[in-house]
């Protein structure tokens, strides 16, 4: 468990120092949220029965694409799932939520749904942590970065590795 938490982190700290341009960034972030999913527990109860771990991407992204290439890869012994939501209505089922920065208007749905359901929710909107959302995308430079909204994710009663907390550039 130790080395799979290792390499996880690995692959995050080197996506995180990867170069942001075009397409290149919604891969990037793609595949930190498949290594934020390995990086985190959900409270007993957030998962089906059918044993599968639910990614929604909320509206439409660039980032659906190469989210999409994860699906049925394994994470904690669960498969991934692949879900479009248009509507904050739809976001009951989900273990992660994208809410990319074209859902703007919207955030502040999305985020009260979710947090009745124990959902990490990420975004790439600026200020999105800071916001009440738990982890946000910024760019630093041509880097990938993120930052964490620890009380909201605590609240939730998410846990996030420690690991991942010290990546963080900035801990809320």
């Amino acid at each position: 468990m130790k080395f799979a938490l290792l390499i996880a982190l690995l692959v995050i700290l080197l996506c995180s120092s990867s170069s942001v341009a075009g397409e290149g960034e919604y891969q990037v972030k793609a595949a930190m949220l498949l290594n934020f999913a390995k990086l985190v527990d959900w409270p007993a109860g957030s998962f089906g029965s059918d044993n599968r771990i639910t990614f929604c991407v909320a509206g439409k992204s660039p980032i659906i694409e190469p989210i999409q290439k994860m699906q049925s890869k394994p994470v904690k012994s669960r498969t991934i799932s692949i879900r479009q939501v248009g509507r904050a209505d739809d976001v009951a089922g989900c273990q992660l939520l994208f809410i990319p920065q074209s859902e703007h208007a919207h955030m502040s749905s999305y985020l009260q749904q979710a947090n009745h359901l124990s959902i990490l929710t990420v975004s790439d909107m600026e200020h999105f942590a800071s916001s009440g959302g738990m982890i946000g995308f910024y760019e630093d430079g041509s880097n990938v970065r993120f930052e964490i909204n620890q009380e909201t994710v605590q609240k939730q009663h998410l846990q996030l590795s420690s690991y991942l907390l010290k990546l963080a550039r900035r801990v809320r």
